[in-house]
């Protein structure tokens, strides 16, 4: 009989207590782990640098691909200035939470140090697209938030750690000031190229020797014509006659003359 009542009741309760709305619970200066902040806060730092360092080696002489890394180059200074507000804001470190923070700082220090040697490594190429200046421009403003992010973390550290905090920035300092260095130096200009003389005509092979033309060889002699012989007359007719007749006889007598022998 009173089950349904019960139940009512419980519901009615929850509801009432769905109505109200929650208050997120006040948290002290004294409740937060200040080691936590300061390793939370340079997360987006380290990361920045990775998407810069993968920006600097993707660099392949096309401007899409510098607009890139000088965007990557903006959002980190912005990103390092955003950690050095969370980092002046929390509470000192003792001396066990700061050998601690060392891991994160050591390995954030090496990135620095991996970015800007590439970036240095990738001048020439900054160079042929014209945009060494805004780079050395970027790195100039880098140079003075990472200072001062530096700075604050050095705040934080007790007094035992100070003179590590301190060669840290040395460190620090002295990696952007090669790089700034290295940027400094104006873009080589390109040696104006010598003239190119026009290309050289073939020189003609010398034409083949002429063969003399054969000699002529003379016309041959014409033979003279042969004498007309004048015309047989009729005396020599006659006179022919006879000599054939005597030859005859001649012949008629030598052949009696052999018959009478025999």
């Amino acid at each position: 009989m009173h089950a349904p009542s019960f139940t009512f009741g419980l519901l009615g309760q929850a509801v009432i207590i769905a109505a109200v709305p929650l208050k997120p619970r006040p948290v002290t200066i004294e409740s937060r782990d200040s080691l936590d902040d300061i390793e939370i806060a340079l997360v987006p730092v380290f990361d920045s640098l990775q998407r810069v360092d993968a920006a600097v080696l993707a660099l392949d002489g096309t401007p899409n691909a510098a607009a890139n890394l000088l965007g990557a180059s903006q959002q980190i200074t912005v990103t390092i200035n955003q950690a050095t507000l969370t980092v002046r804001a929390s509470r000192d470190l003792s001396a066990a939470k700061s050998l601690m923070l060392r891991r994160t700082t050591d390995n954030l220090a090496a990135q620095t140090k991996t970015t800007v040697n590439d970036l240095i490594a990738r001048k020439p190429i900054l160079d042929q697209l014209g945009v060494s200046t805004v780079a050395l421009q970027s790195l100039q403003k880098q140079q003075m938030a990472s200072m001062s992010l530096s700075e604050a973390l050095a705040a934080k550290v007790p007094k035992v750690g100070q003179k590590e905090a301190a060669a840290d920035m040395a460190t620090l300092q002295s990696i952007f000031t090669q790089a700034i260095a290295a940027y400094s130096v104006p873009a080589a200009v390109p040696a104006p190229g010598a003239a190119v003389p026009p290309p050289v005509a073939p020189v003609p092979a010398p034409p083949a020797p002429i063969a003399p033309p054969a000699p002529i060889a003379p016309p041959a002699p014409i033979a003279p014509p042969a004498p007309i012989a004048p015309p047989v007359g009729r005396k020599d007719r006659k006179k022919k006659k006879k000599a054939a007749k005597a030859n005859r006889h001649d012949v008629d007598v030598l052949a009696e003359g052999h018959m009478a022998e025999e």
